[in-house]
């Protein structure tokens, strides 16, 4: 009978009814024992554990300016997404009148009709001046307007006038209230036109 050096039979164990138990052959290869006689997990896996990354530094967060714009009434900076100018109380959303015979170039909000004619004291004194001697514009000719709702409203003098008005070549009757659209035309008379261009915001 094969026996050890104190003369005890061999220890048997079955690994499949023991995972958990180690063999002095299978430790000897899993690692060996620190000086300490303490067993390193980290010699098992041959690797150092993980040190957690380190925090950000904490301090005052800077902060982004708002993008502005300026007014195109009074050329004040208007925050974007804001939709009046808080000086002037402006619409930001607004008309372009551009004609080329004669010359104008107006703009005009939210802040009630724009009048087009000759009369110095009726129309806006830009437009009265511009149209002085314009064959075919009457003193009180017509207005245009932006509703609060945004839509656009062509209106001509309920007097009428000697050489109608017209949007995209129809005739305005007297006094009723037609819608304008953005790059309609809007013609006094014979030969006075204007292209209507409606402004947004500016893109950011």
């Amino acid at each position: 009978m094969v026996t050890d050096e104190e003369g005890r039979p061999p220890r048997y164990v079955d690994k499949f009814l023991a995972e958990d138990v180690f063999l002095d052959d299978e430790y000897d290869e899993a690692g060996e024992d620190d000086e300490d006689g303490e067993y390193d997990e980290d010699d098992e896996a041959g690797e150092e554990r993980d040190e957690p990354p380190p925090r950000p530094p904490s301090g005052p967060q800077t902060s982004v300016a708002p993008r502005t714009h300026p007014c195109w009434s009074c050329a004040a900076d208007v925050p974007s997404g804001t939709s009046a100018c808080p000086e002037c109380q402006e619409s930001v959303r607004h008309l372009r009148l551009i004609s080329t015979r004669p010359p104008v170039h107006l703009r005009h909000g939210s802040c009630g009709p724009l009048n087009l004619g000759r009369h110095p004291s009726w129309a806006a004194p830009a437009v009265a001046a511009a149209l002085d001697g314009e064959r075919g514009v009457s003193r009180r000719h017509a207005s245009i307007e932006m509703a609060p709702d945004g839509g656009l409203w062509l209106t001509e003098h309920p007097a009428g006038t000697m050489n109608g008005t017209f949007v995209n070549g129809e005739r305005v009757p007297p006094g009723d209230r037609v819608p304008v659209a953005d790059g309609d035309t809007v013609r006094l008379g014979t030969y006075c036109a204007f292209t209507v261009l409606v402004v947004e915001e500016p893109p950011a």
